[in-house]
């Protein structure tokens, strides 16, 4: 008989430790697995995204705030800007360009945005990249051209089930219960090709709408008209670039001018998104350190399981030695069972993990539009099972090296 068929049938005797052994391992890979994914995703979506804009122009208040509120429709605004304030940024020699929006209006739960037109065709979502609504890739119809038009996200018209010519009513306010423009229906005349961003969940409107919905009262009316008196809730800036593509270095000048006014502040986004990951950095590492403590805990189980099936194959051992087999072979017989364990729950584990970060990643992606791949390799993904694999054998070590130093002479009597 050979070696691995006698393992295969030692771990079909002992099948409950070796099935609970197993599950404890692959318990503690998955967690790994899918705690150090899901941690490796989340920072290059939100540094991806932050890409995307060299600026945001926004009222006083906190920049996470602005940041969440601009780029991931979160948050609330925590103000206004003035708009002569914005027409005097646009002069600093080196802004290119900037795209005003207002935010605070949404629909079913997702935010609705008023923009200016240039947003779908000036605005780069990533570097390089534009908006579409081409069905190529994907959209459906076109850009609004009146004010009683809107476009929608691609995830936000899948979730909807938006159709163009579908009819929506805005709501003033982000909070369940805020109240309803009933007086104010817009039409769906186009959705946006995907783009793997926040800006899939959001529904946009022209901006001069957003001063001409009912219920705003006349002086919100009057802005739509009246520059000098005329709000928004911030604006996305291109910085001019310079020789190598690196952004304008008077930015850095423009940023404190304008943080030293009453009036707004400029936030960079890849300047501010890594607060948000020292925020919550902290429950990366307890997960990390809860998932360590089950893959140990795993390991000495491991441990456990095989000194315990050692001791009761005590006299199967000594006949297999007393049968010409060598101390090396049932040092490795007890080696490999400690393996063939450990490869099993370590790929049961992966194959579990990449399984959390996809239902993990759907529920991320409805609050947040970030996309979250099941297919994504981590660190973890190359590292992890041939640390497993070490684990394993240091856990086989000790009950080989016992099946190694076994009397045959003690132990081939049967046992009482």
């Amino acid at each position: 008989m050979s070696l691995w068929r006698i393992v295969l049938k030692s771990l079909r005797q002992h099948w409950l430790s070796t099935a609970l052994a197993i599950f404890s391992i692959a318990l503690g890979v998955a967690l790994l697995t899918s705690v150090v994914s899901l941690r490796e995703q989340s920072h290059r979506n939100f540094t991806q995204e932050g890409l995307g804009v060299d600026a945001v122009l926004g009222p006083k208040g906190s920049p996470l705030q602005i940041v969440l509120n601009a780029l991931y429709h979160l948050e609330e605004m925590p103000g206004k800007v003035k708009w002569p304030y914005y027409k005097k940024v646009l002069e600093s020699p080196v802004v290119a360009e900037g795209i005003p929006f207002a935010t605070g209006h949404s629909y079913a739960g997702l935010r609705v945005n008023a923009i200016d037109d240039r947003f779908f065709t000036d605005f780069e979502y990533l570097p390089g990249k534009h908006f579409s609504f081409s069905e190529a890739d994907g959209g459906k119809g076109r850009v609004f051209q009146s004010r009683n038009e809107a476009v929608a996200g691609w995830a936000a018209a899948r979730e909807l089930g938006l159709q163009l010519g579908n009819t929506f009513n805005p709501v003033c306010g982000v909070n369940a219960g805020d109240p309803v423009h009933v007086n104010d229906t817009l039409t769906f005349v186009g959705i946006m090709a995907p783009t793997g961003t926040p800006h899939d969940r959001a529904i946009y409107i022209p901006l001069k709408t957003f001063y001409t919905l009912e219920g705003h009262g006349k002086d919100v009316a009057e802005m739509a008209l009246d520059e000098e008196h005329r709000e928004i809730s911030g604006a996305y800036l291109k910085i001019k670039r310079i020789r190598g593509g690196a952004m304008h270095p008077g930015i850095q000048e423009l940023k404190y001018n304008i943080n030293q006014s009453s009036s707004a502040q400029l936030v960079i986004p890849n300047e501010v998104l890594p607060q948000l990951f020292n925020i919550i950095g902290w429950v990366d590492h307890v997960l990390l350190a809860i998932a360590a403590l089950v893959t140990l805990l795993a390991t000495l189980f491991l441990f456990t399981a095989l000194v315990s099936a050692l001791q009761e194959r005590r006299r199967d051992i000594a006949l297999l030695r007393s049968l010409g087999a060598r101390r090396q072979t049932v040092f490795g017989l007890i080696l490999s069972e400690s393996l063939v364990i450990t490869l099993l729950g370590g790929v049961m584990g992966l194959a579990l993990g990449h399984a959390i970060v996809a239902l993990g990643g759907h529920f991320v992606k409805v609050e947040t539009g970030l996309r979250f791949s099941a297919a994504y390799l981590s660190q973890a993904d190359i590292y992890l099972l041939p640390a497993m694999l070490i684990l394993g054998t240091l856990a086989g070590l000790l009950p080989a090296i016992q099946a190694y130093r076994l009397s045959v002479l003690k132990n081939i009597h049967p046992v009482s």
